[in-house]
């Protein structure tokens, strides 16, 4: 294992590279936040410290990861002085292949990765095993790094342990953020200026703090006079239940806007992948949301080129996908992760199967978010969203309906745009 240093972290130049999730940015946010009086450098320039909080969903989250790490030890081969550190979900899950690159500083294991900076100046450490957390790890964050919405994680770990996800090996077992702990930092979000305040966390539908869930959560934040906007980042289908879209129903300030880790339209591939609901229960929820929520903004994951999905399987998929009033797809290629179930699984896909597949699946995906935007023109709702960029006489925005869109007119960046659909102009691309 790496070997371990005290050092000044005062006055240092600091450069942090992310991948994957938003928990893992809002964590190194965290992480940088905790480094007082530093400079923050990009990846590429010269730092006296590199931070590389990890991924490990795909193989090609690993080896970015491995990318990164090389890039931070050829830094250090130019300077020795330099401390490389290395944490998220790659290095809990393959802390022993990183140490066997080159002269790491530290590797540091998800639960303490927001003490990188106490570490680094000395404080005790030892890398742990995830799956013995018990505790939320927390620590109150301020701003986020060149983001214009906060994006809060109220959640940590996953009990589901799906075939094809490394993600509970890394993350462990569910854990909560006290209720009053979720409260204090969206009100300190709101004091600092944000207007919307995106929930996350590795399974979101799990929070639980005694008697609270999410949909208590959503409605406390509401309450916040300067908060305007709520959007619950990703959920399980078998999460969303009708009491809690009823009870979300009520809170006008959540974003119309559920994204939803479907994965499969074949149950079939749903059962191989040791998912615990089928299409009928999907379409239901959809159902459901569309008749409390007319004009909503329903995404789902799918994964294309599961382990034994024929080419039957796939098209139950297409036309399950088809048959639903949807705004878009985020689409994934299979990809093996070591110590799943799904990596020893018999019939694996062709990799230039499991392309053009996913190649239809986006080309549905375009379709669906064009359907979708003459959809919203012809109900024109309004639409809300936080202004992202502002030049040339337009401003840009993601909106409450996760359609990005432009206003002819130019306004401070961070602030509220609230229009009727017919005044603004959707960027399908």
């Amino acid at each position: 294992m790496p070997r371990l240093y005290l050092m000044n972290c005062k006055d240092c130049k600091i450069a942090i590279s992310t991948l994957g999730c938003k928990v893992n940015s809002y964590e190194s946010a965290s992480i940088i936040q905790s480094f007082e009086g530093c400079e923050i450098v990009d990846f590429s320039e010269d730092a006296d410290i590199y931070i590389i909080n990890t991924c490990t969903v795909t193989n090609r989250s690993d080896y970015k990861s491995r990318n990164l790490i090389r890039k931070a030890l050829k830094k250090k081969e130019l300077n020795p002085a330099v401390k490389i550190v290395v944490t998220g979900c790659f290095a809990q899950r393959s802390a022993t292949e990183i140490a066997e690159m080159g002269d790491i500083d530290y590797i540091i294991d998800n639960q303490a990765k927001l003490d990188i900076a106490q570490i680094l100046s000395g404080q005790e450490y030892c890398f742990t095993d995830i799956m013995q957390a018990k505790d939320f790890a927390f620590q109150p964050l301020s701003s986020m790094l060149d983001h214009t919405r906060a994006f809060q994680k109220i959640q940590d770990g996953c009990d589901f342990y799906c075939s094809y996800c490394a993600i509970p090996y890394g993350r462990g077992h569910s854990r909560s953020a006290r209720f009053e702990d979720v409260i204090s930092q969206a009100k300190l979000f709101a004091k600092q200026g944000y207007k919307e305040i995106v929930l996350g966390g590795i399974n979101i539908g799990l929070y639980r703090d005694q008697d609270k869930d999410l949909a208590a959560v959503v409605k406390a934040m509401a309450e916040i006079p300067s908060l305007e906007l709520i959007r619950i980042s990703s959920i399980e289908p078998q999460l969303i239940s009708f009491e809690l879209i009823h009870k979300l129903r009520q809170i006008d300030k959540l974003c119309p806007h559920f994204h939803i880790a479907l994965q499969s339209g074949s149950d079939a591939v749903l059962q191989a992948m040791g998912r615990n609901y089928d299409t009928a229960l999907v379409r239901e929820m959809v159902e459901e949301l569309l008749a409390l929520y007319p004009d909503a903004a329903i995404g789902f994951d799918v994964i294309c080129g599961f382990p034994g999905e024929t080419e039957a399987m796939f098209e139950q998929t297409l036309d399950f996908l088809s048959s639903l009033p949807i705004c878009y797809l985020h689409v994934f290629s299979f990809s093996k992760r070591k110590g799943t179930p799904a990596d020893t699984m018999p019939n694996q896909v062709n990799g230039k199967v499991k392309t053009q597949r996913a190649k239809e699946l986006t080309a549905l995906s375009l379709a669906k978010k064009k359907d979708y935007a003459r959809l919203l023109k012809q109900q024109n709702p309004l639409i809300r969203g936080v202004v992202e960029l502002s030049e040339n006489g337009i401003s840009e925005s993601l909106s409450d309906h996760y359609l990005r869109v432009q206003l002819p007119q130019e306004l401070a960046i961070g602030s509220l745009i609230c229009v009727p659909a017919d005044r603004v102009d959707f960027d399908l691309s």
